[in-house]
């Protein structure tokens, strides 16, 4: 399992962002949008930070959300961990074009890389889940690494889906498999979104293969699939404590609501035991 979820990770994520398929004005369009969808996440975040704070991020992806904490000046440096090239390139490149010199971004894979200390870390859009799935374990490795990496009271941000709905109808199948499909939105190239999914009770690993169809062409992309461990508010409480994390407050959404066992998104803050 663990080759194979690490395999589909990176057949899902590097080509992603390839800087040469965007022009001038579409670069800007993009970026601009990246930071509106973002806004929520940097709010709660930076209103969070000690005032001067570094900032870790594993699983940085396209970079938005470090370079929107430094573009709002709520941290004084920010190293993101991500491992599709491409999404590195992509973040390296805005960044230099924003003139923010105090972030950096490197292709790394966060279960093996050593960690800088920091101040803060973060860990947003479920990048958490995908470690247990590419090593039994990861996840609680990971932790274990922020917190060493964090001083006594340091913020950990966590960001995590934890699909209530997907769960409950999983339970009611025999095998705890899936399949179900979505009509998406008319401005979508793709017409369909089929997901078949797979839960693995003992680990709580969800493989999640995606079947899309094409608008116009009927042309079927079924290359994508991940893995995922499905944690909920007591299962990432847990992991937190044992990887030396306490003071934790569980939120369901960006603004700061209180988490609801149905709730679809979980953030979780904690801070470092010293």
């Amino acid at each position: 399992m663990a080759s194979t979820a690490h395999a589909d990770i990176l057949t899902a994520y590097d080509g992603v962002e390839e800087l040469s398929s965007f022009s001038t004005q579409e670069l800007a369009e993009y970026r601009a949008g990246l930071l509106e969808r973002t806004a929520g996440q940097t709010t709660f975040i930076a209103e969070r930070l000690r005032p001067g704070a570094a900032a870790l991020e594993v699983g940085s992806g396209n970079g938005r959300l470090l370079i929107d904490l430094a573009r709002r000046g709520a941290i004084a440096r920010g190293v993101g961990l991500e491992v599709a090239e491409s999404r590195v390139a992509f973040a390296q490149e805005w960044a230099a074009s924003s003139d923010l010199d105090t972030v950096r971004f490197l292709c790394a894979d966060a279960l093996t890389q050593p960690y800088e200390p920091a101040g803060a870390a973060l860990c947003i859009t479920g990048t958490f889940a995908y470690f247990d799935a590419i090593q039994p374990g990861g996840g609680g490795t990971v932790l274990a690494k922020l917190c060493q990496a964090l001083p006594p009271a340091g913020m950990l941000v966590l960001e995590i889906y934890p699909h209530p709905s997907w769960r409950r109808l999983l339970e009611e199948t025999g095998d705890g498999t899936l399949r179900l499909w979505h009509e998406l939105p008319p401005e979508d190239p793709w017409r369909f979104y089929l997901s078949e999914l797979h839960l693995d009770r003992d680990s709580q690993i969800l493989t999640h293969r995606k079947t899309f169809i094409h608008r116009t062409s009927g042309e079927i992309d079924d290359s994508r699939c991940e893995h995922l461990r499905l944690y909920d508010g007591p299962s990432v409480t847990t992991a937190l404590a044992e990887a030396g994390f306490g003071d934790v407050d569980l939120f369901g959404d960006w603004t700061g609501k209180p988490h609801e066992p149905s709730d679809e998104l979980l953030i979780a803050v904690a801070r470092a035991q010293g």
